[in-house]
């Protein structure tokens, strides 16, 4: 079983085998500016991936908000009236974003088969209905 022994195999460093075939970029592909008077939302943008994300799009010139439970603007995704309110909150103070990115996320380092079902609810509240209430207002707005 690949959780056997724990989760030892879900941080592996950068020199790990894969690696050698595709090294991480270190920075953008695009030119710069190619983002320079866009603002982009980011869900989830204060950690992992949406941190990164967040930190080459406005190395790119976009002017960057993001919606996170701890950073910017407060919000939980699984909350459409949360939801509404941040997303009222951006254009209020950027503008409507040419950039939207759901990438707000659950994760629990732990196989499937051991999910509570409260921990199953938590994460397809956030990826799956948190990305369909950004989606929606962003278009109603």
């Amino acid at each position: 079983m690949f959780f056997s022994s724990g989760t030892k195999t879900l941080y592996q460093s950068i020199d790990a085998p894969q690696s050698k075939f595709f090294p991480p970029l270190l920075k953008p592909m695009l030119p710069p500016n190619t983002f320079q008077g866009k603002v982009a939302f980011i869900t989830g943008g204060g950690t992992g991936l949406g941190k990164a994300m967040t930190t080459f799009l406005s190395s790119l010139g976009a002017q960057c908000v993001i919606a996170s439970r701890v950073h910017a603007i407060r919000c939980d995704v699984r909350d459409p009236d949360m939801v509404h309110n941040t997303v009222e909150e951006l254009i209020k103070v950027a503008g409507h974003p040419d950039v939207v990115i759901n990438n707000a996320a659950g994760n629990f380092i732990s196989p499937s088969e051991r999910l509570s079902p409260n921990g199953w609810k938590t994460i397809t509240d956030i990826v799956l209905n948190g990305t369909a209430y950004v989606t929606l207002e962003m278009e109603s707005s």
